[in-house]
């Protein structure tokens, strides 16, 4: 056996933890001192104080113990997650109906450990923006709700560390403590970055006609009609269509949208630094042309994603999950190409991007 494996089994957590606080220790302590001191004086009133300090601690690990009985927690996401931005987590503490719920619940602490072990001693700094840690004051009823915050310093797919259910109710004199099922992943974007000045209208960034050729969705929805021969069949209502026996399509109010293409273009030997950086920029941009009242399309890696053909909610999801090792498949629009990559084909616009952000020429 691994020295490592014989760590894990000799800290493996208990169902339940109390580790004493500062008080705690001194209530604990204090049975001793006395003890000897009333047994050598026989003095009854160190004989009450004696057992005053021991029901203390009693009562202390059975209240902390009703106090976190049966309570589950359930954590999401409330918005869109960016890296290196605090992320809004709605926690919701809730309760079986039934003799638990109806009395209530104090001081419930969800506090995540990155060490993934439980160690019989506590590491110190556990605040930390890297770190989920938030209390509900009271839980009144079967169900409760806050709002924590946590910081994640990579993009893509993460989950949360190890969890537990601590209180310290009712003397503040035990950390008592329990494992929690956490299953939660999140989608992290990438960084928030300004849109550089030259990138921030695509109108003589694409290529001639295409703005033409290519529309995106209009700016309202105005009421429904029949469907024609040249709607597309993104605008058919489905729900109507079937109630009709006949396609129906959105009639939209104002003129249709100009579509704007944008590429990060990729490679096996792409700079990793130059790789996220240009992920931003490329964010940056689809929202400012999203702003203005632009359809973008977006072609990173092996996702292509034509104007129109996903929200642009979708299209920061694609660049959340991007890898640079796929091959980008080449189309017309501007490119952003960063340190290492493959560049476009001839005849597309291109700016390249350094490990730093900076933008390079090739407009």
């Amino acid at each position: 056996m691994s020295a490592q494996a014989r760590r894990r089994r000799l800290f493996k957590a208990p169902p339940r933890r109390a580790i004493p606080t500062r008080a705690g220790l001194f209530v604990l302590a204090s049975p001793l001192v006395l003890g000897v001191a009333a047994v050598s004086a026989t003095n009854n009133l160190l004989f009450m104080l004696l057992a005053a300090a021991m029901v203390t601690i009693v009562v202390s690990g059975v209240w902390s113990e009703r106090n976190m009985q049966g309570v589950e927690v359930r954590v999401r996401p409330l918005d869109p997650v960016y890296r290196s931005e605090p992320a809004a987590l709605d926690i919701v503490f809730s309760r079986p109906a039934g003799r638990l719920s109806a009395t209530p619940a104090f001081g419930l602490t969800v506090r995540e450990h990155p060490q993934g072990v439980w160690p019989p001693w506590r590491p110190k700094g556990l605040v930390s923006p890297l770190v989920l840690d938030a209390q509900l004051a009271v839980l009144d009823g079967r169900q409760g709700r806050i709002v924590g915050h946590r910081t994640f310093r990579t993009r893509g797919r993460a989950r949360l560390a190890a969890c537990e259910l601590v209180t310290t109710y009712p003397f503040a004199l035990l950390n008592k403590a329990r494992d929690l099922e956490v299953d939660l992943e999140v989608l992290v974007r990438p960084a928030k970055v300004p849109c550089p000045r030259s990138l921030q209208d695509p109108r003589g960034l694409q290529i001639d006609g295409e703005l033409q050729d290519r529309r995106g969705l209009g700016l309202e929805v105005y009421g429904l009609r029949e469907r024609q021969v040249w709607d597309s069949v993104h605008r058919v209502h489905a729900l109507r269509s079937l109630a009709l026996g006949t396609d129906v399509v959105l009639e939209l109010a104002g003129a249709d949208q100009p579509a704007a293409w944008l590429g990060v273009a990729a490679g096996s030997n792409v700079d990793p630094d130059a790789w996220e950086r240009s992920l931003e920029v490329a964010q940056a941009v689809i929202v400012a042309w999203h702003r203005q009242g632009y359809v973008p399309g977006l072609s990173v890696g092996a996702v292509r994603m034509p104007p129109g053909a996903s929200s642009l909610d979708g299209l920061l999801d694609a660049l959340a999950v991007a890898a640079p090792a796929a091959p980008a498949e080449r189309g017309p629009g501007l490119w952003l190409v960063p340190l290492g990559a493959v560049p476009p084909a001839d005849g597309a616009r291109s700016v390249t991007v350094g490990a730093d952000g900076s933008i390079g020429g090739g407009l």
